[in-house]
């Protein structure tokens, strides 16, 4: 009798543990968080804050930045976890502030005097450029992550960029009406400049990936259709990507 329960105790104890064992690996395996990274095709939208400006030789004018603020819908496709080739459309303002000459001294040194287009010299006339742009880029990510869920990436390609329109303008901060031309006739109608940007990709667990990259966008053609001058429109700046 005392031998049938102790056989019995043992096989209740082996029962007991292998059922512990198992509910231990499905906790374990529920905790696990899943790895993005070893996903092939990824969808998203971007966030883009650049500063543009015209740069080259025999410019007409003196040119400084200007933010230019956009959005893309892209696509991703790795065929390996670190190699991959990424397509997007989106809108993109471009453009560049120009410097005139100041004449009167600015608002606060005259502030009875109305300034005028081409006679102030405080960063008030605006470039700007509203553009279609498609970005076609080849993505390279370290194959493992530099700290937990963070690798670094970079993208090297091209954007066909088709300009919609260019306005001239300048800010009359004092009345609130602005100056503005429509002067899309005297600039480069379409343009494949080229594009490189760099920066990290962070798992966010299962919900997607967080990119923050540095971009560099430079024309590859002169940015004046008529002859003002030889130059091209770059950008630089910040894009943030959200992709699942």
């Amino acid at each position: 009798m005392e031998k049938n329960i102790i056989i019995s105790t043992l096989v209740l104890l082996t029962i007991a543990s292998q059922s512990i064992a198992q509910e231990k690996e499905r906790i374990l395996a529920e905790a696990d968080v899943k790895n993005l990274f070893e996903k092939k095709f990824y969808w998203g939208i971007t966030g883009n804050q650049y500063w543009g400006k015209i740069r080259g030789d025999n410019l007409p004018n003196e040119y400084f930045g200007k933010p230019c603020l956009g959005t893309n819908l892209k696509v991703e496709y790795y065929p390996i976890s670190f190699i991959g080739a990424s397509v997007g459309f989106g809108i993109q303002q471009r453009g560049s502030g120009i410097i005139t000459t100041d004449n009167s001294g600015g608002s606060f040194t005259h502030p009875w005097e109305q300034p005028q287009y081409d006679g102030d010299s405080t960063y008030r006339r605006r470039l700007r450029f509203n553009t279609l742009e498609v970005p076609i880029t080849l993505l390279l990510r370290t194959p493992k992550d530099i700290i937990k869920g963070v690798r670094l990436s970079a993208a090297v390609g091209v954007a066909y960029v088709k300009t919609m329109r260019v306005n001239d303008v300048f800010l009359v901060v004092e009345d609130g009406y602005h100056q503005d031309q429509v002067v899309t006739k005297d600039y480069l109608a379409s343009d494949l400049p080229l594009q490189l940007s760099f920066g990290t990709d962070i798992n966010a667990g299962d919900t997607g990936i967080l990119q923050v990259h540095f971009v560099y966008t430079r024309g590859n053609k002169n940015v004046f259709a008529s002859n003002q001058g030889d130059g091209q429109l770059i950008t630089y700046g910040f894009r943030l990507s959200w992709l699942y």
